[in-house]
């Protein structure tokens, strides 16, 4: 009888904490991979905004990038390209890595393309490391029901970009 008392305080301990945490330990868990929800996160923008993910209602293309990465320099004016085309069909998260950049050289890469979607920081590393990025530039393609349609590390040929985009406006 002590025994399944002791047992049933740490239980209801563990779900106290739970609460105390907001279920981070549970968050942990969560894993960016193709076919599973997105990681939901909130980040300030360019502009002093937050933007949470789960707040958006259609598909998201989030691309974690840094303004000193070629490819990322190479692969923007895509992004815009791509952005203008299917314009409100689906938005775009710019995500700086600023834990390896500066948040000035982040402003002036944004306002040189001419970004027009949100440019978020991810200050700590904390969303890149729950996307497993690797590299840069990294983009993650997210359906309206906010399972994750592709991954790609690297640059995207033009062509590729248009194939993913569309498959996950599809979705």
């Amino acid at each position: 009888m002590k025994k399944t008392i002791v047992v049933i305080v740490f239980i209801l301990g563990l779900i106290g904490y739970s609460f105390y945490t907001n279920g981070s330990f549970m968050r942990t868990k969560e894993k960016a991979e193709v076919g599973s929800y997105a990681p939901d996160f909130m980040l300030t923008g360019v502009d002093g905004k937050e933007v949470r993910l789960s707040d958006i209602k259609k598909p998201v293309l989030v691309n974690f990038w840094a303004s000193w990465c070629g490819p990322c320099r190479q692969e923007a004016p895509e992004l815009i390209r791509l952005y203008d085309h299917y314009k409100g069909k689906f938005e775009i998260l710019a995500v700086n890595i600023t834990i390896n950049d500066k948040e000035e050289n982040a402003r002036k890469f944004a306002r040189f393309f001419g970004m027009e979607f949100p440019v978020l920081f991810d200050r700590d590393g904390s969303i890149a490391e729950k996307y497993r990025v690797t590299g840069f530039p990294t983009t993650v393609f997210i359906g309206k029901d906010k399972k994750i349609v592709y991954i790609a590390n690297g640059l995207l040929p033009s062509k590729k970009l248009e194939e993913i985009t569309q498959k996950m406006l599809d979705s």
